[in-house]
């Protein structure tokens, strides 16, 4: 049952992804000047926790994740900081949960080694 959940889970994510990464270009943060690197903060966790998945040391991992969830709590810092529109806010809280569950995906997967 875990692993059938992972897997709906893993989908879920997969597809929000790919609607968030299509729709980059036309995201309202694209046009809001408040939100001025915000979407590359996304890219670079969402690099982040490429890398994580990616990588087979565990020492390595563990840098990583404790990289990641830095970022993750200043990228939460920064939204609640700035007065974006509704919309880009909304964008950026999206993101924001995806990163979450990515997170902790990795952190379970890490514990099941």
């Amino acid at each position: 049952m875990k692993t059938l959940s992972k897997i709906a889970l893993a989908c879920a994510l997969a597809m929000v992804s790919t609607a968030f990464a299509a729709a980059d270009e036309l995201a309202p943060c694209a046009k809001d000047p408040k939100a001025n690197g915000l979407p590359q903060r996304m890219e670079r966790m969402t690099e982040q926790m490429d890398r994580i998945e990616w990588t087979t040391d565990p020492a390595e991992q563990r840098r990583l994740m404790d990289l990641h969830m830095k970022s993750m709590h200043e990228g939460m810092r920064e939204v609640r900081r700035r007065e974006t529109t509704a919309e880009c806010r909304m964008d950026m809280m999206q993101a924001m949960m995806e990163q979450m569950m990515r997170h902790e995906l990795a952190a379970q997967d890490s514990d099941g080694r």
